[in-house]
């Protein structure tokens, strides 16, 4: 099994779609790709598909939504959300 560390290696946000219906898709800059179900991200969910795709990546690791009040990090969709609040 292959743990994700965030202090081994830097990883940045490439770029974030919604191809994949009530999926978000995440490209990383090292080629790897999350593709993270919606139901985990309620607010965003709630956007219609236009208003979903009007983001803004932040330094390479944090999502602002144009609609939305709510910053998303990186480590909220792998799952490490935990690390970013502790620095």
């Amino acid at each position: 099994m292959y743990n994700v560390t965030l202090k081994e290696e830097i990883m940045s946000i490439d770029n974030m779609s919604f191809d994949h219906p009530g999926k978000i898709t995440l490209t990383m800059n090292d080629g790897r790709i999350f593709i993270i179900p919606l139901k985990y991200f309620p607010e965003i969910q709630k956007l219609p598909i236009a208003k979903r795709k009007k983001f803004t990546i932040v330094d390479d690791r944090t999502i602002l939504f144009a609609h939305l009040d709510q910053v998303y990090h990186l480590e909220d969709f792998i799952g490490l959300e935990e690390k970013w609040r502790m620095r």
